[in-house]
């Protein structure tokens, strides 16, 4: 760990706790709602972003590096509670050990009929892991100063109900973050301080 990365990442949690509470957010309406954590994993050592592998069998996003969460249960009225709850059914994280930053701006699926809430937060130490084995294949971290690289990051234009839209990729120790969940990332980064890496597509249509 040098001295640059840490005042970066110090830099990026302080701003986030600034910002998010402050900031209008994008809400969407869609027939479904869903959030998830966006665990900055800040114990001491390299600041670096908690992600999990979806298990190869699961009816939607199977195979595929996610944020843990899922979809808003009847009564729950907060996105942070939905959050909370998955991330301690998907990979064993106690809500206590979450210290919640604020709200990202919603998201749409790819199907367009559920919003995403990303609940941004910081854990101070990482209780030991205990992955859903029926959802979670692996839990694993990206440090910042990886995400931080511009170089890193690849897109491609795709289309979506025939409009165009560009998907952005990460590649790490075999894993490829894309997608909604590299979207989410980049949009952490671009709030913060630091700034996102790469340019980014104008937000979705509400």
């Amino acid at each position: 760990m040098t001295g640059a990365v840490r005042p970066a990442g110090e830099n990026l949690i302080a701003s986030l706790r600034d910002r998010l509470p402050r900031r209008t957010r994008r809400r969407l309406d869609r027939p479904q709602r869903a959030a998830v954590l966006v665990p900055i994993v800040d114990d001491g050592g390299p600041l670096r972003l908690l992600l999990t592998r979806r298990t190869a069998d699961l009816p939607t996003h199977a195979g595929q590096v996610a944020f843990p969460g899922g979809l808003v249960e009847p009564g729950e009225d907060d996105p942070i509670n939905t959050a909370l709850r998955e991330a301690e059914e998907e990979i064993g994280l106690p809500p206590g050990a979450v210290e919640v930053l604020g709200l990202l701006d919603d998201f749409p699926t790819l199907s367009n009929t559920i919003a995403v809430t990303p609940v941004a937060g910081v854990l101070r130490r990482v209780p030991p892991p205990v992955a859903h084995e029926a959802e979670v294949a692996r839990i694993f971290d990206i440090p910042f100063a990886d995400l931080l690289q511009a170089d890193r990051w690849t897109s491609r234009e795709e289309e979506r109900a025939g409009r165009p839209y560009r998907v952005h990729y990460f590649l790490h120790e075999g894993e490829t973050l894309w997608g909604l969940s590299a979207r989410i990332v980049l949009h952490l980064l671009e709030v913060s301080a630091l700034g996102s890496p790469v340019p980014l597509p104008p937000a979705e249509p509400i």
